[in-house]
């Protein structure tokens, strides 16, 4: 499984103006406003800042790093500024003189993360796209331009670096650069030697579904769509509000999210904003442990683990482009979730023919969207619409 919440290796990354906080060498670009800004509210997003100053905005991004060495937690943090396209570029004094300027709106964007497209879309700026990481889009319109070749071909952030010479060719505004491993980072000193205004994005590495989506106000700002951006997340957040409200009324669902690994490993929803999407739809995990963000939402669990709870399970998320059929089917003969015929899958929205996976692309930036699709999964009468990103399963059916 390619975790959504999966954490950034992003150690010494000095020539984005990234830097370690608490090391004592540095400050904290995102440790409060510079003089003269005005706060703008983010409700939602931890690792998003945003001020409102004379003549610009200024975006303080951070992202957690994990030390996969075992040493202690840090996080990195960036320092952008938006400046409106038309007039003078600002003076920037103090802590601003390092940080990264964009003239906007922005024109012509580059990306290596699916999500960040999506954003774009929402936002009805897709026109903008010139770069994209490649050729698994789920939106048809962008993947037939990829491969025309009217969009460029950078690489995905997890699978390598991107190739800047697409990006260069590319001639973007900003390239919206999401870092996956830490043998990635020599790209970003060639991007800003290449004259590359290139932006950190940190959406997916939030905590929680909104903190993920509030991001659009970010990408709003970059493309003058801020007042556009603000409604639409004003609308997630409303509708999100409505679902639980509705999930509230009723008891408590006992289901599982786990599908099975190969073996007798099952790859199990334990935390996080996954779990968090079972319990505001009205669930009671049967396998949830405690929160822990420097944690993947999943563990790898063992038929042992998972067969003691599985005959209290009435609903249970089953299915991943990841499963792989157990050598056995004792843990789902345990289950009432498949004598009742309550089994999904996340693959309600694929391509395969294409290897896109809108899981991993507009269900990030469409929280709404998902949970309507849980609360109708654990009380089918609560939601008319049809599920989007879910999709009921028979038994033996995986995907």
């Amino acid at each position: 499984m390619r975790p959504i919440d999966r954490r950034l290796m992003m150690i010494g990354l000095g020539g984005l103006g990234l830097g370690a906080c608490g090391s004592g060498q540095q400050t904290d670009p995102a440790s409060g406003p510079a003089t003269g800004g005005e706060s703008i509210p983010v409700n939602h997003a931890r690792y998003l800042t945003l001020e409102r100053h004379p003549g610009f905005v200024l975006a303080r991004l951070r992202a957690p790093v994990a030390d996969q060495s075992g040493g202690q937690a840090q996080e990195q943090s960036a320092l952008v500024v938006l400046a409106p396209r038309e007039g003078p570029e600002p003076v920037l004094t103090g802590e601003l003189r390092s940080a990264t300027i964009v003239r906007t709106p922005v024109r012509r964007v580059a990306v290596n993360a699916s999500p960040d497209e999506v954003f774009l879309t929402q936002l009805g700026m897709r026109d903008t796209l010139v770069a994209v990481g490649g050729r698994v889009s789920y939106d048809d319109t962008v993947r037939q331009a990829v491969i025309e070749g009217r969009i460029g071909q950078i690489g995905y952030n997890w699978h390598a670096p991107p190739n800047l010479d697409v990006v260069v060719a590319a001639r973007p505004d900003v390239f919206l650069m999401r870092l996956s491993d830490l043998s990635h980072t020599p790209a970003l000193d060639r991007a800003r030697s290449l004259g590359i205004s290139v932006v950190p994005t940190f959406a997916e590495d939030e905590p929680t579904y909104l903190g993920r989506a509030e991001w659009i106000r970010l990408h709003g700002l970059l493309t003058g769509r801020e007042a556009a951006a603000d409604r639409l997340f004003a609308s997630i957040v409303a509708e999100i509000d409505r679902l639980k409200s509705l999930a509230a009324t009723r008891p408590a669902v006992p289901v599982l999210w786990t599908y099975p690994n190969g073996g007798d490993r099952w790859v199990t929803t334990v935390r996080g904003s996954e779990n968090a999407y079972l319990v505001d739809a009205g669930g009671r995990n049967l396998l949830a442990r405690d929160e822990d963000p420097m944690k993947y939402s999943s563990e790898t669990l063992s038929t042992e683990a998972i067969l003691p709870v599985a005959p209290q399970a009435r609903v249970w998320i089953l299915g991943d482009i990841h499963a792989v059929p157990p050598r056995s089917t004792t843990v789902e003969a345990a289950s009432p979730a498949f004598a009742e015929g309550r089994l999904f899958a996340n693959t309600g929205q694929t391509n395969s023919r294409a290897d896109a996976y809108d899981w991993y692309q507009t269900a990030v930036v469409r929280p709404d969207w998902v949970l309507a699709d849980f609360v109708k999964a654990l009380h089918p009468d609560l939601v008319a619409q049809p599920f989007r990103f879910l999709k009921p399963l028979a038994p033996g059916q995986y995907l």
